[in-house]
Protein backbone atom coordinates (compact mmCIF):
# COMPACT_ATOMS: atom_id res chain seq x y z
CA UNK A 1 0.00 0.00 0.00
CA UNK A 2 1.19 3.49 -0.73
CA UNK A 3 -0.11 6.97 -0.27
CA UNK A 4 -1.09 7.82 3.30
CA UNK A 5 1.82 8.37 5.73
CA UNK A 6 0.02 6.30 8.39
CA UNK A 7 0.01 3.31 6.13
CA UNK A 8 3.70 3.79 5.44
CA UNK A 9 4.56 4.22 9.14
CA UNK A 10 2.65 1.05 10.04
CA UNK A 11 4.00 -0.73 6.96
CA UNK A 12 0.51 -1.78 5.94
CA UNK A 13 0.09 -3.68 2.73
CA UNK A 14 -3.64 -4.40 2.83
CA UNK A 15 -6.57 -2.47 4.39
CA UNK A 16 -10.37 -2.43 4.40
CA UNK A 17 -12.42 -0.07 6.60
CA UNK A 18 -15.62 1.96 6.97
CA UNK A 19 -16.68 4.87 9.22
CA UNK A 20 -18.69 4.32 12.42
CA UNK A 21 -21.57 6.79 12.76
CA UNK A 22 -23.06 7.68 16.17
CA UNK A 23 -26.09 9.99 16.24
CA UNK A 24 -25.36 10.99 12.64
CA UNK A 25 -21.76 11.98 13.25
CA UNK A 26 -18.54 10.12 12.51
CA UNK A 27 -17.36 8.55 15.75
CA UNK A 28 -14.41 6.55 14.30
CA UNK A 29 -13.62 3.78 11.81
CA UNK A 30 -13.80 0.02 11.79
CA UNK A 31 -10.94 -1.40 9.76
CA UNK A 32 -8.97 -4.54 9.12
CA UNK A 33 -5.36 -4.23 7.94
CA UNK A 34 -2.28 -6.35 7.46
CA UNK A 35 1.42 -6.00 6.72
CA UNK A 36 0.99 -8.83 4.24
CA UNK A 37 -0.01 -8.28 0.66
CA UNK A 38 -3.50 -9.65 -0.08
CA UNK A 39 -3.45 -11.95 -3.09
CA UNK A 40 -6.78 -10.62 -4.41
CA UNK A 41 -9.06 -7.62 -4.03
CA UNK A 42 -11.67 -7.49 -1.27
CA UNK A 43 -15.02 -8.87 -2.37
CA UNK A 44 -18.21 -6.74 -2.19
CA UNK A 45 -19.74 -9.04 0.40
CA UNK A 46 -16.67 -8.47 2.63
CA UNK A 47 -17.25 -4.72 2.40
CA UNK A 48 -20.94 -5.25 3.26
CA UNK A 49 -20.04 -7.32 6.32
CA UNK A 50 -17.69 -4.61 7.61
CA UNK A 51 -20.35 -1.95 7.04
CA UNK A 52 -22.94 -4.01 8.95
CA UNK A 53 -20.47 -4.48 11.79
CA UNK A 54 -19.78 -0.72 11.86
CA UNK A 55 -23.51 -0.01 12.00
CA UNK A 56 -23.95 -2.44 14.90
CA UNK A 57 -21.02 -0.90 16.75
CA UNK A 58 -22.44 2.61 16.11
CA UNK A 59 -25.84 1.59 17.48
CA UNK A 60 -24.22 0.03 20.54
CA UNK A 61 -22.12 3.12 21.21
CA UNK A 62 -25.17 5.36 20.71
CA UNK A 63 -27.21 3.23 23.12
CA UNK A 64 -24.38 3.32 25.63
CA UNK A 65 -24.07 7.09 25.35
CA UNK A 66 -27.83 7.46 25.75
CA UNK A 67 -27.74 5.29 28.84
CA UNK A 68 -24.81 7.23 30.27
CA UNK A 69 -26.63 10.51 29.60
CA UNK A 70 -29.77 9.12 31.22
CA UNK A 71 -27.78 8.10 34.28
CA UNK A 72 -26.10 11.51 34.36
CA UNK A 73 -29.47 13.27 34.19
CA UNK A 74 -30.91 10.99 36.87
CA UNK A 75 -27.91 11.59 39.11
CA UNK A 76 -28.23 15.33 38.57
CA UNK A 77 -31.96 15.16 39.33
CA UNK A 78 -31.21 13.18 42.48
CA UNK A 79 -28.63 15.76 43.50
CA UNK A 80 -31.09 18.55 42.81
CA UNK A 81 -33.79 16.70 44.74
CA UNK A 82 -31.43 16.09 47.63
CA UNK A 83 -30.38 19.74 47.60
CA UNK A 84 -34.01 20.85 47.48
CA UNK A 85 -34.92 18.41 50.24
CA UNK A 86 -32.04 19.49 52.43
CA UNK A 87 -32.73 23.13 51.69
CA UNK A 88 -36.38 22.65 52.65
CA UNK A 89 -35.42 20.84 55.87
CA UNK A 90 -32.94 23.51 56.93
CA UNK A 91 -35.28 26.32 55.88
CA UNK A 92 -38.11 24.78 57.89
CA UNK A 93 -35.91 24.56 60.96
CA UNK A 94 -34.74 28.14 60.45
CA UNK A 95 -38.33 29.38 60.11
CA UNK A 96 -39.57 27.51 63.17
CA UNK A 97 -38.26 30.41 65.21
CA UNK A 98 -38.22 34.15 64.75
CA UNK A 99 -35.60 34.58 67.45
CA UNK A 100 -32.35 35.74 65.86
CA UNK A 101 -30.14 33.73 68.22
CA UNK A 102 -32.01 30.51 67.49
CA UNK A 103 -32.07 31.10 63.73
CA UNK A 104 -28.29 31.47 63.54
CA UNK A 105 -27.69 28.51 65.86
CA UNK A 106 -29.91 26.28 63.72
CA UNK A 107 -28.18 27.43 60.54
CA UNK A 108 -24.58 26.69 61.55
CA UNK A 109 -25.54 23.42 63.25
CA UNK A 110 -27.48 22.02 60.28
CA UNK A 111 -24.95 23.15 57.66
CA UNK A 112 -22.02 21.69 59.63
CA UNK A 113 -23.89 18.45 60.08
CA UNK A 114 -24.72 18.05 56.40
CA UNK A 115 -21.43 19.21 54.89
CA UNK A 116 -19.39 17.39 57.54
CA UNK A 117 -17.23 20.49 57.79
CA UNK A 118 -14.84 21.25 60.62
CA UNK A 119 -16.34 24.68 61.24
CA UNK A 120 -19.33 26.74 60.09
CA UNK A 121 -19.66 30.36 61.23
CA UNK A 122 -21.92 33.35 60.76
CA UNK A 123 -19.77 36.46 60.54
CA UNK A 124 -21.55 39.78 61.07
CA UNK A 125 -19.87 42.65 59.26
CA UNK A 126 -19.39 46.27 60.15
CA UNK A 127 -19.15 49.02 57.59
CA UNK A 128 -15.33 49.05 57.68
CA UNK A 129 -15.00 45.35 56.82
CA UNK A 130 -14.27 44.19 60.35
CA UNK A 131 -16.77 42.06 62.20
CA UNK A 132 -17.62 39.45 64.80
CA UNK A 133 -18.15 35.71 64.67
CA UNK A 134 -21.66 35.76 66.15
CA UNK A 135 -22.42 32.04 65.83
CA UNK A 136 -20.30 28.93 65.29
CA UNK A 137 -20.59 25.16 64.98
CA UNK A 138 -17.12 23.60 65.31
CA UNK A 139 -15.71 20.08 65.57
CA UNK A 140 -12.67 19.49 67.84
CA UNK A 141 -9.74 19.82 67.62
CA UNK A 142 -10.43 22.89 65.46
CA UNK A 143 -10.20 25.99 67.68
CA UNK A 144 -13.34 27.83 68.81
CA UNK A 145 -13.59 31.35 67.40
CA UNK A 146 -17.15 32.37 68.34
CA UNK A 147 -17.22 35.88 69.77
CA UNK A 148 -13.90 36.84 68.22
CA UNK A 149 -13.49 40.27 66.68
CA UNK A 150 -11.78 39.76 63.32
CA UNK A 151 -10.11 42.54 61.39
CA UNK A 152 -9.02 41.36 57.96
CA UNK A 153 -6.58 43.90 56.48
CA UNK A 154 -7.28 42.48 53.01
CA UNK A 155 -11.04 42.80 53.31
CA UNK A 156 -11.36 46.31 51.99
CA UNK A 157 -14.11 48.23 50.26
CA UNK A 158 -13.69 46.44 46.92
CA UNK A 159 -14.39 43.07 48.55
CA UNK A 160 -17.41 44.48 50.36
CA UNK A 161 -18.79 45.61 47.02
CA UNK A 162 -18.04 42.24 45.41
CA UNK A 163 -19.84 40.31 48.14
CA UNK A 164 -22.71 42.79 47.95
CA UNK A 165 -22.99 41.87 44.27
CA UNK A 166 -23.16 38.16 45.18
CA UNK A 167 -19.51 37.12 45.07
CA UNK A 168 -18.78 33.59 46.34
CA UNK A 169 -15.32 32.82 47.67
CA UNK A 170 -14.12 29.21 47.39
CA UNK A 171 -10.59 28.02 48.23
CA UNK A 172 -9.78 24.31 47.95
CA UNK A 173 -6.30 24.56 49.50
CA UNK A 174 -5.10 27.79 51.09
CA UNK A 175 -1.47 26.72 50.74
CA UNK A 176 -1.78 26.45 46.96
CA UNK A 177 -4.26 29.25 46.38
CA UNK A 178 -3.26 32.57 44.88
CA UNK A 179 -4.32 34.78 47.80
CA UNK A 180 -2.80 37.83 49.39
CA UNK A 181 -0.29 37.11 52.17
CA UNK A 182 -2.35 39.00 54.75
CA UNK A 183 -5.42 36.87 53.99
CA UNK A 184 -3.36 33.66 53.98
CA UNK A 185 -1.88 34.58 57.36
CA UNK A 186 -5.35 35.15 58.85
CA UNK A 187 -6.64 31.80 57.55
CA UNK A 188 -3.60 29.98 58.90
CA UNK A 189 -4.14 31.57 62.32
CA UNK A 190 -7.63 30.06 62.27
CA UNK A 191 -6.21 26.66 61.20
CA UNK A 192 -8.11 26.81 57.90
CA UNK A 193 -7.04 24.60 54.97
CA UNK A 194 -10.10 25.22 52.76
CA UNK A 195 -13.02 27.61 52.97
CA UNK A 196 -16.27 28.53 51.26
CA UNK A 197 -17.76 32.00 51.76
CA UNK A 198 -21.18 33.29 50.66
CA UNK A 199 -22.76 36.68 51.43
CA UNK A 200 -25.79 37.20 53.69
CA UNK A 201 -27.82 40.07 52.26
CA UNK A 202 -30.59 41.86 54.08
CA UNK A 203 -32.65 44.45 52.24
CA UNK A 204 -29.95 44.89 49.59
CA UNK A 205 -27.30 45.46 52.24
CA UNK A 206 -24.39 43.19 53.16
CA UNK A 207 -25.27 41.99 56.67
CA UNK A 208 -22.53 39.38 56.97
CA UNK A 209 -21.06 36.14 55.64
CA UNK A 210 -21.89 32.46 55.96
CA UNK A 211 -18.54 30.66 56.04
CA UNK A 212 -17.57 26.98 55.95
CA UNK A 213 -14.04 25.96 57.05
CA UNK A 214 -12.24 22.68 56.49
CA UNK A 215 -9.34 22.62 58.93
CA UNK A 216 -8.11 19.03 58.76
CA UNK A 217 -7.33 18.87 55.04
CA UNK A 218 -7.89 20.57 51.69
CA UNK A 219 -11.34 20.21 50.16
CA UNK A 220 -12.71 20.65 46.67
CA UNK A 221 -16.05 22.42 46.96
CA UNK A 222 -18.75 21.13 44.62
CA UNK A 223 -21.31 23.25 42.79
CA UNK A 224 -23.96 21.39 44.81
CA UNK A 225 -22.42 22.60 48.09
CA UNK A 226 -21.95 26.12 46.79
CA UNK A 227 -25.52 26.44 45.54
CA UNK A 228 -26.92 24.98 48.74
CA UNK A 229 -24.94 27.40 50.90
CA UNK A 230 -26.02 30.33 48.76
CA UNK A 231 -29.69 29.36 49.05
CA UNK A 232 -29.38 29.00 52.82
CA UNK A 233 -27.69 32.40 53.07
CA UNK A 234 -30.64 33.91 51.16
CA UNK A 235 -33.04 32.34 53.66
CA UNK A 236 -30.99 33.70 56.56
CA UNK A 237 -31.39 37.18 55.08
CA UNK A 238 -35.16 36.75 54.93
CA UNK A 239 -35.29 35.28 58.44
CA UNK A 240 -33.15 38.12 59.79
CA UNK A 241 -35.53 40.70 58.38
CA UNK A 242 -38.53 38.88 59.89
CA UNK A 243 -36.79 38.43 63.25
CA UNK A 244 -35.83 42.08 63.43
CA UNK A 245 -39.36 43.11 62.48
CA UNK A 246 -40.75 40.86 65.22
CA UNK A 247 -38.24 42.21 67.71
CA UNK A 248 -39.21 45.77 66.84
CA UNK A 249 -42.92 44.98 67.09
CA UNK A 250 -42.38 43.16 70.39
CA UNK A 251 -40.48 46.11 71.77
CA UNK A 252 -43.20 48.49 70.63
CA UNK A 253 -45.89 46.28 72.21
CA UNK A 254 -43.93 46.16 75.46
CA UNK A 255 -43.51 49.93 75.43
CA UNK A 256 -47.20 50.38 74.65
CA UNK A 257 -48.19 47.94 77.41
CA UNK A 258 -45.93 49.75 79.86
CA UNK A 259 -47.39 53.10 78.82
CA UNK A 260 -50.91 51.73 79.23
CA UNK A 261 -50.13 50.43 82.70
CA UNK A 262 -48.59 53.76 83.67
CA UNK A 263 -51.59 55.59 82.22
CA UNK A 264 -54.02 53.34 84.08
CA UNK A 265 -52.10 53.80 87.31
CA UNK A 266 -52.04 57.54 86.74
CA UNK A 267 -55.78 57.60 86.06
CA UNK A 268 -56.44 55.62 89.22
CA UNK A 269 -54.15 57.74 91.39
CA UNK A 270 -55.36 61.02 89.89
CA UNK A 271 -59.01 60.04 90.26
CA UNK A 272 -58.40 58.83 93.79
CA UNK A 273 -56.59 62.04 94.75
CA UNK A 274 -59.39 64.16 93.29
CA UNK A 275 -61.91 62.56 95.62
CA UNK A 276 -60.89 64.49 98.74
CA UNK A 277 -60.97 68.05 97.33
CA UNK A 278 -64.23 67.23 95.56
CA UNK A 279 -65.76 66.00 98.81
CA UNK A 280 -64.78 69.32 100.42
CA UNK A 281 -66.42 71.27 97.60
CA UNK A 282 -69.60 69.22 98.00
CA UNK A 283 -69.52 69.50 101.81
CA UNK A 284 -68.98 73.25 101.86
CA UNK A 285 -71.61 73.67 99.15
CA UNK A 286 -74.12 71.79 101.32
CA UNK A 287 -73.19 73.97 104.33
CA UNK A 288 -73.63 77.15 102.31
CA UNK A 289 -77.05 76.00 101.17
CA UNK A 290 -78.18 75.06 104.69
CA UNK A 291 -76.77 78.03 106.62
CA UNK A 292 -76.79 80.89 104.15
CA UNK A 293 -79.57 80.15 101.67
CA UNK A 294 -81.77 82.83 103.30
CA UNK A 295 -79.18 85.58 102.86
CA UNK A 296 -78.10 84.61 99.35
CA UNK A 297 -79.63 86.43 96.43
CA UNK A 298 -81.39 84.53 93.66
CA UNK A 299 -78.23 84.84 91.60
CA UNK A 300 -76.13 83.50 94.48
CA UNK A 301 -78.47 80.53 94.91
CA UNK A 302 -78.25 79.88 91.15
CA UNK A 303 -74.45 79.91 91.31
CA UNK A 304 -74.54 77.55 94.29
CA UNK A 305 -76.90 75.19 92.49
CA UNK A 306 -74.66 75.16 89.41
CA UNK A 307 -71.62 74.47 91.58
CA UNK A 308 -73.30 71.53 93.30
CA UNK A 309 -74.51 70.08 89.97
CA UNK A 310 -71.01 70.38 88.50
CA UNK A 311 -69.54 68.72 91.59
CA UNK A 312 -72.06 65.90 91.27
CA UNK A 313 -71.15 65.37 87.62
CA UNK A 314 -67.48 65.43 88.57
CA UNK A 315 -68.13 62.77 91.22
CA UNK A 316 -69.79 60.52 88.63
CA UNK A 317 -66.91 61.10 86.21
CA UNK A 318 -64.28 60.28 88.85
CA UNK A 319 -66.14 57.12 89.83
CA UNK A 320 -66.29 56.04 86.18
CA UNK A 321 -62.59 56.79 85.70
CA UNK A 322 -61.81 54.69 88.74
CA UNK A 323 -63.96 51.88 87.34
CA UNK A 324 -62.14 52.08 84.00
CA UNK A 325 -58.70 51.93 85.62
CA UNK A 326 -59.72 49.09 87.95
CA UNK A 327 -60.46 46.82 84.97
CA UNK A 328 -56.73 46.11 84.72
CA UNK A 329 -55.32 47.35 88.04
CA UNK A 330 -57.79 45.86 90.53
CA UNK A 331 -58.57 42.41 89.19
CA UNK A 332 -59.63 39.09 90.66
CA UNK A 333 -58.68 35.56 89.53
CA UNK A 334 -60.84 33.85 86.93
CA UNK A 335 -63.27 31.34 88.38
CA UNK A 336 -66.39 29.60 87.02
CA UNK A 337 -69.15 32.23 86.92
CA UNK A 338 -72.83 31.43 86.37
CA UNK A 339 -73.98 34.37 84.26
CA UNK A 340 -77.63 33.64 84.99
CA UNK A 341 -77.00 34.33 88.68
CA UNK A 342 -74.99 37.43 87.81
CA UNK A 343 -77.86 38.82 85.71
CA UNK A 344 -80.32 38.11 88.53
CA UNK A 345 -78.18 40.20 90.91
CA UNK A 346 -77.91 42.99 88.33
CA UNK A 347 -81.67 43.04 87.80
CA UNK A 348 -82.15 43.26 91.55
CA UNK A 349 -79.90 46.34 91.63
CA UNK A 350 -81.77 47.87 88.67
CA UNK A 351 -85.22 47.11 90.09
CA UNK A 352 -86.19 50.78 90.50
CA UNK A 353 -85.14 51.65 86.91
CA UNK A 354 -87.08 48.66 85.61
CA UNK A 355 -90.19 49.76 87.50
CA UNK A 356 -89.88 53.41 86.44
CA UNK A 357 -89.54 52.51 82.75
CA UNK A 358 -92.08 49.68 82.87
CA UNK A 359 -89.57 47.45 81.14
CA UNK A 360 -90.03 43.76 80.47
CA UNK A 361 -86.75 41.87 80.97
CA UNK A 362 -86.28 38.31 79.69
CA UNK A 363 -83.31 36.14 80.63
CA UNK A 364 -82.62 32.81 78.94
CA UNK A 365 -79.88 30.31 78.30
CA UNK A 366 -76.80 31.97 79.79
CA UNK A 367 -73.66 29.82 80.15
CA UNK A 368 -71.12 29.31 82.90
CA UNK A 369 -67.78 30.87 81.95
CA UNK A 370 -64.40 31.25 83.58
CA UNK A 371 -64.20 34.94 84.41
CA UNK A 372 -63.69 37.67 86.97
CA UNK A 373 -67.10 37.67 88.72
CA UNK A 374 -66.95 41.33 89.72
CA UNK A 375 -66.18 42.40 86.17
CA UNK A 376 -68.89 40.18 84.68
CA UNK A 377 -71.38 41.91 86.94
CA UNK A 378 -70.07 45.33 85.92
CA UNK A 379 -70.19 44.37 82.23
CA UNK A 380 -73.79 43.17 82.30
CA UNK A 381 -74.94 46.01 84.56
CA UNK A 382 -73.57 48.59 82.11
CA UNK A 383 -75.21 46.92 79.10
CA UNK A 384 -78.58 46.29 80.75
CA UNK A 385 -78.51 49.75 82.32
CA UNK A 386 -77.94 51.30 78.90
CA UNK A 387 -80.79 49.27 77.42
CA UNK A 388 -83.10 50.73 80.09
CA UNK A 389 -81.68 54.25 79.83
CA UNK A 390 -81.97 54.54 76.05
CA UNK A 391 -85.53 53.17 75.83
CA UNK A 392 -88.10 54.32 73.31
CA UNK A 393 -90.79 56.24 75.14
CA UNK A 394 -93.38 55.31 72.49
CA UNK A 395 -93.31 51.55 73.23
CA UNK A 396 -92.93 49.34 76.27
CA UNK A 397 -89.20 48.67 76.80
CA UNK A 398 -88.24 45.01 76.27
CA UNK A 399 -84.75 43.78 77.10
CA UNK A 400 -83.58 40.24 76.33
CA UNK A 401 -80.40 38.72 77.70
CA UNK A 402 -79.48 35.31 76.27
CA UNK A 403 -76.58 33.15 75.12
CA UNK A 404 -75.87 30.90 72.17
CA UNK A 405 -73.27 28.42 70.92
CA UNK A 406 -70.71 29.15 68.21
CA UNK A 407 -72.66 26.93 65.79
CA UNK A 408 -75.63 29.27 66.22
CA UNK A 409 -73.71 32.54 65.91
CA UNK A 410 -74.85 33.09 62.33
CA UNK A 411 -78.51 32.62 63.21
CA UNK A 412 -80.57 35.80 63.35
CA UNK A 413 -81.17 37.18 66.81
CA UNK A 414 -84.67 36.59 68.13
CA UNK A 415 -87.37 39.12 67.48
CA UNK A 416 -89.66 40.35 70.22
CA UNK A 417 -92.33 37.84 69.30
CA UNK A 418 -92.87 36.12 72.66
CA UNK A 419 -93.66 32.80 70.96
CA UNK A 420 -90.18 32.54 69.41
CA UNK A 421 -87.88 29.92 70.89
CA UNK A 422 -84.39 31.01 71.87
CA UNK A 423 -81.33 28.73 71.43
CA UNK A 424 -80.78 26.24 74.22
CA UNK A 425 -78.27 23.63 75.33
CA UNK A 426 -75.33 25.94 75.88
CA UNK A 427 -72.63 23.67 77.32
CA UNK A 428 -69.01 23.99 78.32
CA UNK A 429 -68.05 21.53 75.57
CA UNK A 430 -67.69 24.47 73.19
CA UNK A 431 -64.65 26.71 73.20
CA UNK A 432 -66.54 30.01 72.90
CA UNK A 433 -69.99 31.29 73.69
CA UNK A 434 -71.88 34.44 72.86
CA UNK A 435 -73.91 36.61 75.22
CA UNK A 436 -76.40 39.01 73.67
CA UNK A 437 -78.23 41.97 75.20
CA UNK A 438 -81.06 43.04 72.89
CA UNK A 439 -83.45 45.95 73.34
CA UNK A 440 -86.14 47.78 71.38
CA UNK A 441 -84.92 51.25 72.35
CA UNK A 442 -83.85 54.29 70.36
CA UNK A 443 -80.86 52.52 68.77
CA UNK A 444 -78.10 54.33 66.90
CA UNK A 445 -76.59 54.63 63.44
CA UNK A 446 -74.03 51.86 62.90
CA UNK A 447 -71.55 54.30 61.37
CA UNK A 448 -70.87 55.31 64.99
CA UNK A 449 -70.13 51.72 66.06
CA UNK A 450 -66.38 52.22 66.56
CA UNK A 451 -66.95 55.49 68.36
CA UNK A 452 -69.32 54.26 71.06
CA UNK A 453 -66.72 51.94 72.63
CA UNK A 454 -64.24 54.78 73.20
CA UNK A 455 -64.10 56.68 76.47
CA UNK A 456 -66.02 59.98 76.74
CA UNK A 457 -67.86 59.37 73.46
CA UNK A 458 -71.55 60.26 73.54
CA UNK A 459 -74.15 60.17 70.77
CA UNK A 460 -76.76 62.10 72.79
CA UNK A 461 -76.76 65.24 74.90
CA UNK A 462 -76.15 64.96 78.64
CA UNK A 463 -79.35 66.88 79.36
CA UNK A 464 -81.43 64.16 77.65
CA UNK A 465 -79.50 61.04 78.71
CA UNK A 466 -77.18 61.49 81.71
CA UNK A 467 -73.80 59.79 81.86
CA UNK A 468 -70.10 60.27 81.21
CA UNK A 469 -69.64 58.19 78.06
CA UNK A 470 -67.29 55.74 79.78
CA UNK A 471 -69.65 52.79 80.32
CA UNK A 472 -69.10 51.04 76.99
CA UNK A 473 -65.36 51.72 77.15
CA UNK A 474 -65.34 49.83 80.45
CA UNK A 475 -67.29 47.00 78.81
CA UNK A 476 -64.76 46.75 76.00
CA UNK A 477 -61.78 46.64 78.39
CA UNK A 478 -63.46 43.95 80.50
CA UNK A 479 -64.18 41.81 77.44
CA UNK A 480 -60.63 42.27 76.10
CA UNK A 481 -59.18 41.27 79.45
CA UNK A 482 -61.17 38.05 79.12
CA UNK A 483 -59.75 37.41 75.60
CA UNK A 484 -63.12 38.13 74.03
CA UNK A 485 -64.73 40.67 71.74
CA UNK A 486 -67.74 42.97 71.81
CA UNK A 487 -69.70 44.55 68.98
CA UNK A 488 -73.23 45.70 68.24
CA UNK A 489 -75.88 45.99 65.57
CA UNK A 490 -78.55 48.66 65.55
CA UNK A 491 -81.13 50.57 63.57
CA UNK A 492 -82.31 53.99 64.78
CA UNK A 493 -85.67 53.79 66.60
CA UNK A 494 -85.67 49.98 66.33
CA UNK A 495 -83.30 49.01 69.11
CA UNK A 496 -79.80 47.63 69.43
CA UNK A 497 -78.17 44.26 70.08
CA UNK A 498 -74.83 44.08 71.88
CA UNK A 499 -72.95 40.83 71.24
CA UNK A 500 -70.17 39.61 73.53
CA UNK A 501 -68.02 36.63 72.54
CA UNK A 502 -66.11 34.99 75.40
CA UNK A 503 -64.06 31.81 75.78
CA UNK A 504 -65.75 29.35 78.10
CA UNK A 505 -62.38 28.55 79.65
CA UNK A 506 -59.49 30.94 80.06
CA UNK A 507 -55.92 29.96 79.27
CA UNK A 508 -53.61 29.55 82.23
CA UNK A 509 -52.16 32.89 83.24
CA UNK A 510 -54.82 35.00 81.51
CA UNK A 511 -56.13 36.29 84.82
CA UNK A 512 -52.92 38.24 85.22
CA UNK A 513 -53.71 40.42 82.21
Amino acid sequence: MTGHPVYQNLKLESYIGTPIFVHGKVYGTLNFSSTQVKSSDFEPHEQEIIELMAQSIGRFIAAHQTEMERQRVENELRRQHRRSQLFAEITLKIRQSLQLEEILHTTVTEVQKFLQADRVVVFQLRFDGSGTVVKEAVVPPSPVIQGQEIIDPCFQQEYLEQYLQGRIGAIADVEKANVQPCYLNMLQQLSVRANLVVPILQKQELWGLLIVHQCSSPRQWTSFETQLLQQIADQIGIALAQAQLLERETRQRQELARSNVELQQFAYIASHDLQEPLRKIQAFGDRLKVKFSEVLTDQGLDYLERMQNAAGRMQVLINDLLSLSRVTTKTQPFIPVNLTLVVQDVLSDLEISIQETGAQVEVENLPIVEADPVQMRQLLQNLIGNALKFHNSQVQPVVKIYGQLPMALELPAPSFDHQEQLPRDITNNEEFCQILVKDNGIGFEEKYLDRIFNAFQRLHGRSVYPGTGIGLAICRKIVERHSGSITATSTPDQGATFMITLPLKQHQGDSAK
